[in-house]
């Protein structure tokens, strides 16, 4: 694998060589700080660039076109990175020697059509594509309430700070989403070309000096290069835990439990959390949560814990009945307590080790997962797959148990089931 960074003045392609995939991938992304107001609208930005354009105003014109190119498929996301906002726009595509000549230009071509040439008239979207968007929008934004873990999760960060980028809904909002015209959608659109930061990966069996040469000829937009953006926020440790009962219309109440992760070194945000985390809860039936809240009480059947490295959390989850809240909440501090104190064993401490390190040789065998390693090194340098298994052998138990003393309970959070309706079932 090879991997080398182009220059490009005011953006930067990164090309990631291998013979491993028949399939190469392109992504195009576009980074910037995260600001709660703009979250609606770039989501709508990065569907309706995806949905037509100028030489495809139709989204049949688009799929016809796409079929015509060996099914490649195209697909555009907007993402929260700590304190930043990340635009993708990404194109998977066959390698071009089981092609027809000049398919490598056409793929890429493409590409930027969808981009660089978007469906506007009079600096306005066109308002059918307009429409659709911002009713699938619409919908994804009300349909939060419906899934009570996704909501539970979304008011557990609510409740603890509501002003926090961690706690912003990464769908959008509905009353941005009413002030959206086609017009300002469009101002969007230049603000993010002219503002952000551009980076375009590019991964396959390919040449990559001359896919270089055709996105230079392609993509001359002077986009901003350079800006320093702090990926990590900084979210408070309180000092009294918060403890929140909410209810709504739910079959299944849902329990969480958030934590601060207090002062974490690099070594143990990128490494020694994972193994952490796996032995606490998310080692699914051989974890400490699992053991305890459903295989011994039999409290939930649903248990795990989940490591947000850039927001600095830890968050337990757990679908119990809320009369068993507090011995749901005895038995979670009584496994913290355990790792604090080193009581799990060598065998389970080397099964972690074995999980994650199995973990990031499934992701070798992804497009993405190889991207994300070369783009987590660039951004936060993140070891790369090789580098990172190396280390994650070293990792000793001490290590650990000293990180556990930095786990610190932030809000204990409930959403419940009404209870006239649950009772009288």
């Amino acid at each position: 694998m090879e991997y080398k960074m182009y220059d490009c003045k005011t953006y930067r392609i990164h090309t990631i060589k291998t013979d491993k995939f028949k399939n190469c991938s392109m992504e195009i992304m576009f980074r910037n700080e995260l600001v709660k107001e703009e979250i609606t609208e770039n989501n709508m930005l990065v569907d309706i660039l995806m949905h037509s354009s100028k030489k495809y105003p139709k989204r049949r014109d688009v799929s016809i076109a796409l079929e015509n190119l060996y099914s490649t498929q195209i697909r555009g996301v907007a993402t929260r990175l700590g304190n930043s906002t990340m635009l993708s726009f990404i194109t998977d595509f066959l390698n071009p020697k089981y092609c027809f000549d000049g398919y490598l230009d056409e793929v890429i071509n493409f590409s930027f059509e969808m981009l660089l040439n978007p469906n506007v008239t009079d600096k306005k979207f066109d308002q059918r594509s307009f429409n659709i968007i911002k009713n699938r929008i619409k919908s994804d934004i009300e349909s939060l309430k419906e899934n009570a873990t996704r909501y539970a999760f979304r008011r557990t960060l609510d409740n603890m700070d509501s002003n926090s980028p961690t706690s912003y809904y990464m769908v959008g909002y509905l009353d941005d989403l009413e002030n959206i015209t086609p017009s300002t959608l469009y101002d969007t659109y230049n603000n993010v070309l002219n503002n952000y930061i551009c980076d375009i990966f590019v991964i396959g069996n390919l040449e990559m000096d001359e896919v270089v040469k055709i996105i230079k000829k392609k993509f001359t937009i002077r986009t901003l290069k350079e800006k320093e953006i702090d990926l990590y926020v900084n979210n408070k440790v309180r000092k009294k835990p918060l403890d929140v009962l909410e209810t709504g219309k739910y079959e299944q109440d849902s329990f969480v439990m958030l934590y601060n992760l207090v002062n974490l070194t690099k070594r143990e945000r990128d490494l020694v959390i994972h193994l952490y985390n796996i032995i606490l809860g998310s080692g699914s039936l051989t974890s400490k949560l699992y053991r305890y809240l459903r295989e011994e009480n039999s409290l939930c059947y649903v248990v795990s814990s989940m490591y947000q490295k850039y927001d600095g959390l830890l968050m337990i989850y757990a679908g119990i009945d809320k009369k068993d809240k507090n011995k749901c909440i005895k038995l979670v501090e009584k496994a913290l307590l355990e790792m604090e104190n080193g009581d799990f064993t060598d065998e389970e401490f080397e099964n972690s080790k074995k999980m994650v390190i199995s973990s990031i040789k499934m992701s070798e065998d992804t497009l993405g997962g190889i991207i994300n390693n070369y783009l987590f090194n660039y951004l936060d340098n993140l070891p790369l797959y090789e580098k990172r298994i190396e280390e994650f052998k070293k990792v000793t138990k001490e290590e650990v148990v000293e990180l556990a003393k930095k786990v610190k309970l932030n809000i204990i959070y409930l959403l419940g089931g009404e209870a006239d309706e649950r009772d009288n079932a």
